[in-house]
């Protein structure tokens, strides 16, 4: 009971950070400080208004000191990360636990932040890089080089694209970012499941645009392509680790 309810905690508290991590990052502020604050007004959030879903329940969706509406965003991030704890304690084991929770957040937050301000923080890139890394040195050193060669392909391969599309377009087609967080999830997933995230991302993307186009209506439609490997990366990790499906060939 009392292991529990300290991973309900424990997420609920990492979600509530990587909320701030969403906000600041982009507007390169520090995630130290100041304390949290309305981002609509700018006024100091008290301890007891900034509870992780209990919150926004209370105040009913809007801020105590403006009365503007939270964002959904905030307990979505969340109940999110609440998920991704309870779902790691009952199914990984501690190494594998430490490493998912690490490489699961920072692409949580990518998600969000690329989706909404088209950037990638590469303060996240870094993290997961050496997550990856201390990783095979303490559990996989065998398994280095293959996902070393995985990081180096794909990266290559999406850089090179990157310029000969932006050259014949007359236009970027693909951000820096976008090249790096795909090295580094071939780092940490390998060639073969790396293929396979890239290949479900472009098809979530296309019907996603879809979407946008054709019921909603929208034109001048650019889509971030991190969301979408951030996302589809977290679910395929899930999916292999539940069903213990094993897709790689070394």
């Amino acid at each position: 009971m009392i292991y529990n309810l300290l991973v309900i905690v424990l997420g609920l508290s990492f979600g509530s950070f990587l909320n701030v991590l969403i906000h600041r990052l982009p507007k390169e502020q520090s995630i130290a400080f100041p304390s949290s604050y309305c981002p609509r007004c700018n006024k100091p959030i008290k301890w007891f208004y900034n509870i992780p879903i209990l919150s926004f329940i209370l105040l009913k969706g809007a801020s105590n000191c403006c009365k503007n509406k939270i964002s959904l965003r905030y307990p979505l991030v969340e109940f999110t990360s609440l998920s991704l704890w309870i779902w790691s304690f009952n199914n990984l084991d501690i190494n594998a636990q430490i490493i998912f929770l690490i490489m699961s957040s920072c692409l949580l937050v990518i998600l969000f932040t690329d989706y909404n301000e088209y950037y990638i923080p590469i303060e996240l890139n870094i993290v997961m890089f050496f997550t990856c890394l201390i990783n095979f040195y303490v559990n996989d050193f065998l398994g280095f080089k293959y996902h070393a060669i995985s990081l180096i392909a794909l990266s290559s391969y999406f850089f090179i694209l990157m310029m000969v599309t932006t050259y014949f377009l007359k236009k970027e087609s693909m951000g820096y970012g976008d090249i790096i967080l795909i090295g580094v999830i071939g780092f940490w997933c390998g060639l073969v499941d790396s293929l396979i995230i890239i290949f479900f991302a472009s098809v979530f993307s296309i019907f996603h645009w879809c979407f946008l186009r054709v019921l909603l209506k929208q034109k001048d439609i650019i889509l971030p392509f991190g969301y979408s490997i951030s996302l589809v990366t977290i679910v395929l990790y899930i999916l292999k680790a539940t069903l213990q499906i094993d897709t790689n060939l070394f």
